[in-house]
């Protein structure tokens, strides 16, 4: 059975430190916040009846909050809304909406830190300290808090110096430096005596205990967890007495104290369903049940692991929902009730490759950023360049109308003055000729421009396509190895429940050359893709086919092993042809995949080269279910769509169409033979070197 779950921190540390001698009470305060007039003291006001319902009613927290903003907007106050961006952040932290409490935290930072006011940018870096701990960023945990003690010690703000101590002994204790963890504690510790601030030791006490704890020193653990809860025991502060109670639980669990450790549990358990926090619930369940199975009390045990899993998919506990489902799985299936524990297991699966593709599809949003910014970029100078065509016109447009008014003044002038006329039109005949010179040049400018313009959108058009098609191969290239890798990694749990360690073994080794095969992979890609400016480049090269096809066929084998399918590799002689290597590499992947995708189990597979007097012959020749005649005239363009495989294998069908673009750009040609049921063969040519320097 799994280990029960470890210390649960103090997250909130920092609240114990607001007064609260309160003249009024709560529902008091709000009724008169409730009558003031719309203006900065009432923004501000809202603001703290925010953070004063934050222990009690986490709903009435929000909406007070949301109210604040509202009117310091309306105000243009832009201290209350930092503020009550601060608050709004806060009640989102406690109602577990942590991208939302991430995103308050970040804007109030941004205004505090325009406006001056040191004492708020330490309190907002150290609850980011706290949301990045929480997330497992360690290093942007460890950098606000630091930031946050560096300000607070210049400020010498003693209250904010204890809860910044407090979270760097927690940090320390998650990354696993114990003696640091401890020296944090015991410096605030001291700290707290100093300042003779009681109500604080408890806590101080409880994460001290948290660290022996976790060194393995229980003894010491259970007289500083005794000392705090003494201290607890009739004070107001649930939720520090919760933590406490909880902790101990896991304490008693750690050393197979049963009977104790269900005790303090549902302890936790009752004063967590008084204050409704649902994320510490799922911790107190998944603790009782752990014990009750470990106390041989199965169906008990199970359905508070049930309940468990149930309130963190409720919640959204993405990461608290795989562990449960590993802990449910591994229980049924000790008790032989495998079609349940199926279920568990498919959900622990699903689960892990969505955390996988949050962390792709962080990385694609972040290159999808930065084209979007690049694109933004060539539109705004786009744009500008069309204002100065206007503006370049209107100016022609100004000259044509002085032309006409001057031409009618001549004409009067001449009614009156015939000498003087023929003088001054010789003048402005040639004024007009400069006139009109200027405007032929500035014609040939805007024509020029618009040019320029034009072929500046073609370029981006078809920077815009050559992306959107990198993107494509990238994804394409990368899921079929990642496949082999999922398939085989399915298979060790059933080689260990067999105890077959040898096929284990054999297991590990093809695991680890498919591992080596996708980094390989993954290099070659990304290489690709940082020398890319614009066009897909094409470096063509001296290359020994046999080598670089069988490194690609290397890639491919732990993939066809799973489907029983029999790769071979023949050829008569080795030759070297001019080509770029990773569109060679490309091509074979792609004809590769496709022929181990739609060949049958226990199907067979020949990669073979031949050559002529200018041409290498390369061809892949499987015994796959074949592709009907109306698809065959379309396999090589890019919107053939493609069907499922043998084993319901899925692509977008862009393979083959990047294999007839690659081959035609190497010089070479692509042919296709195919009959139903009687498999498919596709044949590349290459130029040889020699051919080529002749």
């Amino acid at each position: 059975m799994k280990k029960s779950v470890g210390i649960v921190s103090v997250f909130l540390f920092v609240l114990i430190f607001v007064s609260r001698s309160e003249a009024v009470s709560i529902d008091s305060l709000r009724i008169a916040v409730r009558n003031l007039p719309d203006d900065t003291t009432k923004a501000k006001e809202l603001a703290n009846l925010s953070y004063k319902y934050i222990k009690y009613q986490i709903d009435s927290s929000l909406y007070f909050a949301t109210e604040a903003l509202k009117l310091s907007k309306k105000l243009n106050y832009n201290y209350g809304y930092a503020y009550a961006l601060k608050q709004k952040g806060l009640a989102h932290k406690y109602l577990a909406e942590y991208d939302s409490a991430l995103y308050c935290y970040t804007k109030s930072l941004e205004y505090f830190d325009n406006l001056g006011i040191d004492s708020e940018r330490a309190s907002l870096l150290n609850r980011l300290g706290n949301l990045y701990k929480r997330d497992g960023l360690f290093d942007q945990s460890l950098e606000s808090f630091l930031s946050a003690l560096s300000i607070s010690e210049l400020l010498k703000d003693s209250t904010m110096i204890s809860a910044i101590y407090n979270n760097l002994g927690i940090l320390y204790l998650n990354i696993g430096n114990h003696n640091k963890a401890l020296e944090y504690h015991m410096l605030n510790l001291n700290l707290k005596r100093k300042l003779k601030s009681e109500e604080s030791i408890p806590i101080i006490l409880m994460n001290i205990g948290n660290v022996y704890r976790e060194k393995g020193s229980y003894e010491q653990a259970i007289e500083f967890y005794n000392q705090a809860l003494v201290h607890l025991e009739y004070s107001d502060y649930k939720y520090d007495r919760l933590l406490l109670v909880h902790n101990m639980g896991t304490l008693y669990e750690e050393n197979n104290k049963f009977k104790e450790a269900l005790e303090f549990y549902n302890k936790a358990l009752s004063l967590e369903k008084e204050m409704n926090d649902k994320e510490m619930q799922v911790f107190s369940l998944q603790g009782i049940g752990n014990v009750l199975i470990k106390s041989g009390n199965f169906n008990e045990g199970i359905k508070y692991l049930e309940n468990s899993y149930a309130l963190a998919n409720l919640i959204g506990d993405i990461r608290k929902q795989h562990a449960l489902s590993s802990d449910l799985y591994k229980e049924y299936e000790k008790q032989g009730d495998f079609k349940k524990g199926f279920v568990f297991l498919k959900r622990y699966v699903q689960i892990e490759d969505s955390i996988f593709n949050l962390e792709g599809k962080k990385q694609i949003t972040e290159l999808e950023q930065k084209y979007e910014a690049e694109k933004r970029n060539q539109q705004i100078a786009f744009l500008e360049k069309e204002q100065s065509i206007q503006k370049l016109e209107l100016s022609k447009r100004e000259i044509e109308a002085k032309q006409k008014s001057f031409q009618r003044n001549v004409l009067i002038i001449a009614i009156i003055v015939v000498l003087v006329l023929t003088f001054y039109f010789a003048r402005e005949n040639k004024k007009r000729k400069r006139i009109n010179n200027l405007l032929i040049k500035q014609n040939k400018k805007i024509t020029e421009q618009r040019t320029e313009i034009v072929n500046q959108n073609n370029e981006l058009i078809e920077s815009n396509k050559t992306k959107d098609r990198l993107f494509q191969i990238i994804a394409h290239d990368l899921r079929s190895p990642l496949v082999s890798m999922d398939s085989i990694t399915q298979l060790i749990p059933y080689w260990v429940e067999e105890q077959d360690y040898e096929s284990l073994k054999k297991l590990s080794k093809t695991l680890e050359l498919s591992v080596k095969n996708v980094l390989s992979l993954i290099d070659n890609l990304l290489n690709w893709a940082l020398n890319q400016q614009g066009n897909f480049p094409y470096k063509p090269e001296n290359l020994r086919l046999k080598e670089n096809i069988l490194e690609t066929i290397e890639v491919y084998r732990p993939i066809a092993e799973i489907k029983n399918i029999d790769l071979k590799f023949i050829f008569t002689k080795d030759v070297l042809v001019f080509a770029d290597r990773n569109m060679l590499f490309t091509v074979m992947r792609n004809l590769l995949n496709n022929a181990v995708k739609f060949t049958p189990e226990k199907g067979e597979i020949i990669v073979g080269i031949d050559c002529n007097q200018q041409f290498a012959k390369v061809w892949v020749k499987d015994s796959g279910i074949g592709i009907p005649k109306e698809k065959r005239e379309m396999v090589f363009e890019l919107a053939n769509g493609q069907g499922k495989g043998t084993k319901g294998e899925t692509g977008k069908g862009l393979g083959l169409f990047f294999c007839k673009e690659f081959v035609s750009m190497n010089n070479g040609d692509i042919f296709i033979e195919s009959g139903m049921q009687k498999g498919t063969t596709i044949t590349f040519t290459l130029p040889l070197f020699n051919v080529v320097e002749n």
